[in-house]
């Protein structure tokens, strides 16, 4: 019985070892991921407001707000 109880729990704390380094290497390329995301977005974000800016910019040049 005790020798059953020991291998049972040498299994399943080799399953949570398992688990948790998986989950370790999982997170790390979520996070990896994600931050290339960020870094894209970041860049959409200031080509869109360089395009409205340089838009603004070329209508007031071409007379657009003149009277």
């Amino acid at each position: 019985m005790t020798d059953d109880w020991a291998q049972q729990i040498d299994r399943r704390l080799s399953q949570l070892e398992t688990r948790h380094a998986v989950e370790q290497v999982v997170r790390s390329t979520v996070e990896t991921r994600l931050h290339a995301i960020e870094d894209m977005l970041k860049w959409l974000v200031r080509l869109v407001l360089g395009a409205l800016i340089m838009a603004i910019t070329g209508y007031a040049i071409a007379g657009g707000f003149s009277v």
